[in-house]
């Protein structure tokens, strides 16, 4: 009795394999909708690539030449709960301070990373410094809808998990932000922003947007889907929408 009741208490949540499975499908449409500006046999660098499911099918499917930095090699993205998940082509390092000479790269790729730098101007003019002149930079966010589907799912999924945790924590230091977490969800962008409310502003496509051109040209602009989120259970499909999407890609080039 007690395990079933455990079961239905946690059961919004996804599991590690669905979690897995429903961000690989994820990855698998973004990935989709921008590999046609990425060259056979270039040499591409992905930064902020987890446990590398990018870099893997650019040299699986193109053929590239592959190399990937992450602070912390492994710990996210699809792959990460797999038992041998890091890429061997990964290197530690920081999007602020890319560890490669000037122009060495015919593609970088960024994907669902920009927002948790701590420098996000200093992370784009590293992009531009590693890049050939010649070169691509491809650049994907989360966007604002994706910010009000983390802000929905809050109150629909962890709403009862989240009192639970606040009634664990009378007594302790933290009892006030357990209090105010039943109402307000964190940003995704923790622990630079505290509360989703910056997300909602700051992930607008037009924010987006006018950040990447003070760097670099966009050529094309990209809205693969709306998508759940997939840390709870999928409670709507995933929808081809030019206007609202969960993500945005900027193809970009040098000014």
């Amino acid at each position: 009795m007690i395990k079933l009741i455990k079961k239905i208490f946690w059961f919004t949540f996804s599991n590690k394999e669905q979690i897995e499975k429903y961000q690989k499908e994820i990855r698998d449409i973004e990935w989709e909708s921008f590999k046609l500006y990425i060259p056979k046999n270039s040499f591409l660098l992905d930064v902020g690539c987890g446990a590398g499911y990018n870099i893997t099918r650019a040299k699986n499917e193109l053929n590239c030449i592959v190399t990937g930095i992450d602070p912390s090699p492994g710990d996210h993205g699809v792959g990460r709960f797999s038992e041998n998940n890091i890429n061997t082509n990964i290197i530690k390092g920081e999007a602020e301070n890319i560890p490669f000479e000037n122009g060495c790269f015919d593609i970088v790729f960024c994907s669902h990373v920009l927002e948790h730098v701590n420098n996000k101007s200093k992370s784009l003019a590293e992009f531009n410094r590693v890049l050939k002149d010649n070169g691509t930079i491809i650049i994907g966010m989360p966007t604002a809808s994706m910010a009000f589907i983390a802000f929905i799912s809050h109150y629909l999924f962890t709403t009862h998990i989240n009192i639970y945790f606040f009634l664990k924590s009378i007594g302790k230091k933290d009892i006030l932000n357990r209090f105010i977490h039943i109402f307000i969800p964190s940003s995704h962008s923790i622990p630079n922003h505290s509360y989703i409310f910056h997300d909602l502003i700051s992930y607008r496509i037009s924010h987006w947007k006018k950040l990447v051109s003070n760097d670099f040209k966009i050529i094309d602009t990209i809205t693969p889907c709306l998508y759940p989120y997939p840390d709870y259970i999928q409670w709507f499909p995933k929808i081809k929408n030019k206007k609202f999407t969960s993500s945005v890609f900027f193809i970009c080039i040098k000014k």
